[in-house]
């Protein structure tokens, strides 16, 4: 069993590949070598050296994780023909985008590279937010985040119509981080993840964590 983890430098991350079995080959975008981590370049015109330098001679993965850091994101203000002027809206709007884009067109490019020539067929996860799926009026302000969320989504559903078992899984109130990512990192590993369901919120039951599913009413495995 290989997998591949995109996203390594957190401690949250760390507890999830703890928990992964077989080999697990890690990938960063730290500035600062670090030991056993691959370092990543997320920028659009080095992708493509990247992926030949890097991933070309690497047996195919079995399951990829991606844990990427989007950063904050700033929300517009409401109502928005009241507050600031129109062009400072705008960058508001822009820099989510920017700050994100590099590495969504990677993961993007990644994905394509292994099923256009490796044939990869196998498990992917997103750690996400299932926030965009979830339509609580409590979040009805998070415009933005939303539409970062969603360019995640889209992906997701990209790879299951080419038949990988692609699917997202948000930690939610995460206050128990390190369990949180205990758990995560054990059920990716479970045989019926993602058959049935394409997102997945992790939840305190009061008796335990459990999963909060969201259905794909398409295509299941």
């Amino acid at each position: 069993m290989i997998n591949w983890v995109f996203g390594v430098s957190s401690e949250f991350s760390q507890a999830i590949i703890q928990t992964l079995d077989g080999d697990t080959i890690q990938f960063g975008r730290n500035k600062e070598d670090k030991e056993g981590v691959i370092k990543v370049d997320y920028h659009p015109a080095d992708v493509k050296d990247w992926v030949e330098d890097n991933i070309a001679n690497l047996d195919t993965p079995d399951r990829i994780i991606f844990n990427i850091n989007t950063g904050m994101v700033q929300e517009l203000p409401s109502p928005m023909h009241e507050k600031k002027p129109v062009a400072e809206q705008f960058q508001i709007f822009n820099k989510w985008w920017a700050d994100n884009r590099s590495q969504m067109f990677f993961k993007t490019y990644l994905m394509d590279y292994l099923i256009s020539y490796r044939q990869f067929n196998k498990k992917v996860c997103f750690i996400t937010s299932q926030i965009s799926a979830d339509h609580n009026p409590e979040w009805k302000r998070l415009h933005l985040y939303k539409n970062l969320r969603a360019v995640d989504y889209e992906l997701i559903w990209t790879l299951r119509s080419k038949d990988c078992n692609a699917f997202g899984i948000c930690p939610a109130a995460n206050t128990r981080p390190l369990e949180w990512a205990e758990y995560i990192g054990r059920h990716i590993q479970t045989d019926t993840i993602g058959k049935q369901h394409w997102l997945y919120g992790v939840a305190d039951t009061g008796k335990g964590l459990g999963f909060v599913k969201y259905s794909d009413w398409e295509k299941t495995f």
